[in-house]
């Protein structure tokens, strides 16, 4: 059973302990973790529709195994009515992990494995969940006293 049948949906992802990604906003940003900074550095990129479609498709498919280049192609390109090509994948990969790298992410955050496909080269990802049903509640009004 999906969580989205169970009444959660997916948010968005915890990459290690400082990246986060959302993916309502289209935005991954980095925020440092170290308590001894005494400033705040603050990171964000944000992705295009294409870029947002094959990140997600990515982070749900290609953390335990390859996906295979067709696959990419059907799911982000032709599923969203957009003209597929191998040149374009490429293109968007290759943006994909220079905006991930600028946050800090390794180079080879997503691999080309030679007549296989993509995979994601990143252990430590965490997919973070809300509950549909808390999104139905009012927010308590606040009054100032």
């Amino acid at each position: 059973m999906s969580k989205d049948t169970m009444g959660y949906r997916l948010y968005g992802y915890v990459i290690g302990k400082e990246i986060h990604f959302e993916i309502e906003n289209r935005r991954l940003y980095r925020l440092p973790q170290g308590h001894a900074d005494k400033s705040f550095i603050f990171g964000s990129v944000l992705f295009n529709h294409t870029m947002l479609h094959l990140f997600v498709y990515l982070l749900q498919h290609a953390r335990h195994t390859t996906v295979p280049r067709e696959e990419l192609l059907r799911v982000v390109w032709e599923e969203n009515d957009l003209v597929p090509s191998s040149q374009r994948l490429w293109q968007v990969l290759k943006n994909l992990n220079r905006r991930l790298s600028l946050l800090g992410l390794p180079d080879d955050f997503i691999v080309n494995v030679r007549g296989s496909g993509y995979i994601i080269n990143y252990v430590d990802i965490t997919p973070i969940y809300y509950r549909v049903s808390e999104l139905q509640r009012s927010p308590e009004k606040i009054t100032e006293s």
